[in-house]
């Protein structure tokens, strides 16, 4: 009897230690999208699956949601949702009226696109959650700083620094980390956001594909450009790894090269960061019709990058204003759940245009937590009053923002599809949408994110007007 018993203790322990086996092997966000995509005929959806299946996906979802204490699946357990609010639902304009709950998770603008002439969207479909993390190097940073108790200060002028009054962004683990993981406020939330930056060392759009719509859907500008991204300062996903030589006055560097319409061909600009609150950008734009070089101030970063698009200097990467609490105020006015794009743009494009390329044949979306963090102008000369950001509460990247003009009317939105590799956790961007509610325009921006070969290809020379301008 005791040999059974025995052997009936081993058998349970064997079956418990299979079943914690397979529950590593796996994650919710997982389970979700598999059974979506077994329902469903599209193709997308069972590449989707096969890349969150791989292993380096799985561990890495893992080891970031060890180190938040949670990922969106848990945060989603704590609040009833709606019933009808899952995988698979459709919204028109001729069912919307039949979700009362709607308007609490769809952003009021999408919302309102449903039914409107301008930019208007045929149908939106609700598709599983995703896990998101970020790549390895912020892993390891966030980490380091975590298991060494470093941290991570907010100094009187809104700086982010080491205990030793060091500019964090500059050098070491700071310089690639999410500092605050559970912020307090909205300074800390902002630092998260800045934090993220682009998630990844370099950012290399080949082409960028940007086109303006009027109110009657008829585009009026359209361009192609090349753009750049770099992390100067301890780089640990894309080649040259470490710090950037020569540049060590700056933070992070961002760089264009007009290529089409061929009357403006040559266009270039490159904006590089200081660390210092009240210190401008170094900031310059080659024009070519006079063959000479521009420098630009604080407040020309708010012009568009081109004539008439909705894309600003300070808007590049969805959000690029300077962190300075003389001028801004940064609240944390809340927490929620919203519908926003999934980041599934490495796979699949997650929004589709009308053949005249000014309204959505659909869109996808999917329910993510999220932080609310307005950013309030002290001053009444920026551009906006208030530019509200809902950010992630797994990614630390926005889901969706909207602005105001200083009178205190909607001005523009944000939404975008970023194209995200779950096997490195690293991501670049693959479509936007911008609305300027003024004019009623839209502008839509389409990236071809480039992978391969970053490390060889992007040089210090695209980072540097005097050469970029000589770019081909």
């Amino acid at each position: 009897m005791k040999h059974r018993i025995i052997i009936g203790v081993f058998s349970l322990l064997a079956v418990s230690l299979t079943h914690q086996v397979s529950a590593a092997d796996t994650n919710r966000a997982l389970e979700a999208w598999k059974a979506f995509a077994a329902k469903s005929d599209n193709p997308n959806y069972k590449k989707w699956v096969a890349e969150i299946s791989k292993p380096e996906a799985i561990a890495l979802a893992k080891k970031w949601k060890d180190l938040r204490g949670y990922d969106a699946y848990d945060l989603l357990d704590k609040v009833k949702l709606p019933a009808e609010l899952k995988p698979g639902l459709v919204i028109t304009k001729d069912n919307m009226n039949k979700y009362k709950w709607l308007k609490d998770y769809l952003p009021n603008e999408i919302y309102n696109h449903l039914t409107s002439k301008w930019s208007h969207i045929e149908k939106i479909t609700i598709v599983p959650t995703n896990t998101y993390y970020m790549h390895k190097g912020y892993l390891k940073g966030t980490q380091e700083l975590k298991d060494k108790n470093i941290k991570l200060q907010i100094n009187k002028k809104g700086e982010l620094v080491y205990p030793d009054g060091k500019y964090a962004l500059m050098s070491g683990p700071g310089a690639t980390s999410i500092p605050f993981l559970h912020p307090k406020n909205g300074l800390e939330l902002n630092w998260d956001y800045v934090a993220h930056s682009v998630d990844t060392d370099t950012l290399d759009f080949e082409p960028i594909h940007m086109r303006a719509c009027t109110e009657d859907s008829k585009i009026d500008s359209e361009f192609k450009a090349d753009l750049w991204w770099w992390h100067y300062h301890n780089r640990q996903n894309v080649a040259p790894f470490g710090d950037v030589e020569g540049k060590e006055d700056y933070i992070e560097g961002g760089s264009v090269f007009f290529k089409e319409p061929y009357d403006i061909r040559g266009l270039a600009g490159v904006r590089q960061r200081y660390p210092e609150a009240g210190k401008d950008d170094d900031f310059k734009v080659f024009i070519p019709s006079l063959r000479r070089t521009r420098v630009l101030t604080g407040s020309d970063a708010q012009d568009p990058i081109a004539s008439g698009q909705e894309l600003t200097w300070d808007d590049w990467r969805a959000y690029w204003g300077k962190t300075d609490v003389d001028k801004f105020e940064y609240k944390l006015v809340g927490e929620t759940f919203i519908l926003a794009s999934p980041e599934v743009g490495y796979i699949y494009d997650s929004s589709v245009l009308t053949k005249d390329q000014c309204n959505y044949k659909s869109m996808e979306m999917e329910l993510r937590p999220v932080w609310i963090l307005d950013i309030i102008d002290k001053t009444g000369k920026y551009m906006y009053s208030k530019r509200r950001t809902w950010v992630d509460k797994e990614f630390f990247y926005m889901q969706y923002h909207m602005t105001w003009d200083p009178r205190g009317n909607p001005f523009r939105n944000w939404e975008d599809s970023r194209a995200w590799r779950p096997t490195e956790g690293d991501a670049q961007w693959r479509s936007v949408m911008v609305n300027n509610y003024i004019l009623k325009r839209m502008s839509t921006l389409f990236m071809t994110p480039n992978w391969d070969d970053r490390g060889d290809r992007i040089t210090d020379e695209m980072f540097d007007v005097d050469q970029l301008r000589d770019y081909q």
